[in-house]
């Protein structure tokens, strides 16, 4: 594993010094870094966008950004999500999403969604399926940034999985095949849905990536059913696999950031009664 200082990377050296304390290192496998060291309460906005500034070529690279311990209060995550996006929101502020999920707007903080295993009607298998955060509107969030409250034991992890690796992937004529295809997100009548490519490049390196995913695609444009269903079928058979994947076991106090463009993500419903609550800020450009 690669393991420094954040100004050993970084021409970035914030006033407060930070870089002597907060740390990144690159996990082995296909996606992941982990920062320690981060107290969002330390810094002014104007040095947290400076730090925040300083991780985006490790989110860049490494798609997810693990910070354990970090026990971001709701004002420290709001803080720190919107240092790395113009809007935040809890799902979307739209008509597009019927879900009424719970937020914490009773608190302040109307744009951090509440996923709490002990709500009445919770149902953890909604999102024990690979897919990716509100894909079902025009312009789909860039990122969430997700705190674990209270982490069941032994169970409860999350993966996610690298979607410019996965389309590495696919043997060449599969690239040839997706590569002009457009696919339907959503799930009516809880939310609306968009056609979007299934295929798309990376914002910085112009790599291309895989957009679509088990649980929101519903149909490849111009398909039939059957055709769309085989084809759609072939690609999840390479971009789910175990090697583009990076799983996390969630200690309560844990915080993540994950860029929701290429990667895809899976909550393992594994911990039956346990209690499990958890916050979600979605991150739109």
């Amino acid at each position: 594993m690669e393991r420094g200082r954040i100004a050993d990377y970084l021409d970035v050296v914030p006033e407060v010094n930070v870089s002597t304390k907060v740390t990144v290192e690159k996990l082995d496998g296909a996606l992941g870094a982990v920062v320690r060291g981060l107290r969002v309460s330390d810094y002014s906005d104007a040095d947290l966008r400076e730090l925040a500034d300083a991780l985006l070529p490790w989110w860049d690279e490494r798609l997810v950004l693990f910070f354990p311990g970090v026990h971001f209060s709701p004002s420290d995550q709001s803080r720190l999500a919107h240092c790395f996006g113009s809007h935040v929101a809890a799902t979307t502020e739209t008509a597009a999403d019927n879900r009424n999920i719970p937020t914490l707007r009773d608190e302040g903080f109307p744009e951090i969604l509440l996923i709490d295993s002990h709500t009445p009607g919770f149902n953890p298998y909604v999102t024990a399926v690979w897919h990716t955060d509100v894909p079902f509107i025009e312009h789909p969030p860039k990122a969430s940034l997700f705190y674990c409250e209270i982490a069941a034991v032994g169970a409860g992890d999350t993966m996610w999985n690298n979607q410019i690796a996965a389309y590495r992937r696919l043997s060449p004529p599969m690239q040839r095949m997706i590569d002009d295809l457009d696919v339907v997100m959503g799930a009516p009548p809880q939310t609306t849905t968009h056609v979007h490519p299934m295929v798309r490049r990376h914002h910085a390196s112009g790599e291309k990536s895989i957009f679509a995913n088990r649980g929101w695609t519903r149909n490849i444009v111009g398909m039939s059913e059957a055709e769309s269903r085989h084809v759609l079928e072939a690609v999840y058979a390479v971009s789910e696999r175990p090697e583009n994947v990076v799983r996390w076991k969630w200690t309560s106090g844990d915080g993540a950031l994950w860029d929701n463009r290429y990667t895809m993500h899976y909550a393992v419903a594994d911990y039956g009664s346990q209690h499990r609550r958890v916050r979600r800020a979605t991150i739109y450009d």
